[in-house]
């Protein structure tokens, strides 16, 4: 709504004012206008104080107050939002008063946010992880593949979440190892043809899932950190491509030896189910994304830059780790566009 004139002045698009050579162009109004708004009012309500000061018609007057507006920047919002004491109003707050409108709450998530639910899970969004990276695996076929890379990253001074060391006694371990996926930055996903295109376990190959399957962990694994990712509280995914253990101790390619499926393009109701009932438990409301197909699953999770587990262990082992480091160290937050994925 807002645009900088040849002068430096901030000022404020107006249809009254606009002709063809006014210096801007009108914009069309959004909902996010309005959470924009919402947020302005909430922050009164809990700070005390206008985000802004207005004059007696709620006009804002102070040039220093426009040029603070055009300059919005995540350190302004911290240094306004110190003034809101409770901590869920105030994450509320910073997911409003975003200066890109399309990354903003709309009215939905809003109203299923911790503030008005009072259900509080792992990680709020647009805190911060506890974990460096989630490490997604299927355990019939990769449990020795993971502990070395859990081991390789452990030594390289991350903080990887893997279910064998971190879920908790007791605890429920699909609720964990999603509450463990909430809590990550970056999620490192290990594709063999064991786990995805199994030659004997149906459960195990996605080729065969149709949409009355059951709900499968490591789909479930992937259909959440897009998801995340979308919201920004997954700043990274890394697929490991596993081939074949061939004679020698050496590795295939993942791709060339036909490892990798070409699933389905549906939806498996029992999945989109779980993600509903995990994003609910864990305060996060309703998916971004409704009801993604195995095919845009897979598709989204292998257009990611990774690595490969092929040749020799020596070699590609210490290469993974150190590219996954790289990783979870320079990621930044890029919210996924699935329907602009392309099958590799």
């Amino acid at each position: 709504m807002f645009w900088k004139n040849a002068d430096g002045a901030v000022k404020v698009r107006s249809v009254q004012d606009w002709t063809p050579d006014a210096g801007y162009e009108l914009l069309p109004v959004s909902p996010a206008q309005d959470m924009w708004s919402l947020g302005c009012v909430l922050y009164l309500l809990y700070s005390g104080a206008t985000l802004f000061q207005g004059n007696i018609s709620d006009d804002m007057v102070s040039e220093r107050d426009l040029l603070e507006l055009w300059d919005w920047s995540e350190a302004t919002k911290r240094n306004k939002l110190e003034q809101v004491k409770n901590h869920l109003a105030r994450n509320l707050l910073s997911l409003l008063l975003i200066k890109n409108p399309r990354l903003r709450l709309d009215a939905n998530h809003v109203l299923s946010h911790p503030f008005l639910t009072g259900v509080v899970g792992s990680r709020l969004q647009g805190s911060e992880p506890k974990w460096d990276v989630f490490l997604s695996y299927r355990v019939d076929s990769d449990l020795d593949h993971v502990e070395e890379l859990y081991n390789a990253l452990v030594e390289r001074g991350l903080r990887p979440w893997w279910d064998k060391k971190c879920l908790l006694p007791g605890q429920n371990w699909e609720e964990g190892f999603c509450s463990g996926l909430v809590s990550s930055k970056c999620v490192v996903c290990l594709l063999s043809r064991g786990a995805v295109k199994s030659p004997t376990k149906e459960s195990q190959n996605f080729e065969k899932l149709t949409t009355n399957s059951k709900s499968d962990n490591v789909l479930l694994e992937w259909r959440l950190a897009l998801e995340l990712k979308e919201r920004g509280m997954i700043e990274g995914i890394f697929p490991v491509f596993i081939g074949d253990h061939v004679d020698g101790g050496e590795y295939s390619n993942y791709f060339s030896s036909g490892c990798n499926p070409d699933p389905p393009d549906l939806v498996v109701e029992a999945l989109e189910t779980k993600l509903c009932d995990h994003l609910g438990r864990e305060g996060l409301g309703s998916p971004y994304q409704d009801r993604l197909t195995v095919k845009a699953i897979v598709t989204a999770i292998l257009s990611n830059q990774g690595g490969f587990y092929s040749g020799r262990k020596e070699v590609f082992l210490s290469s993974v780790a150190v590219s996954i480091c790289d990783m979870a160290k320079n990621c930044s937050t890029q919210p996924l566009e699935v329907s602009k994925v392309k099958m590799i």
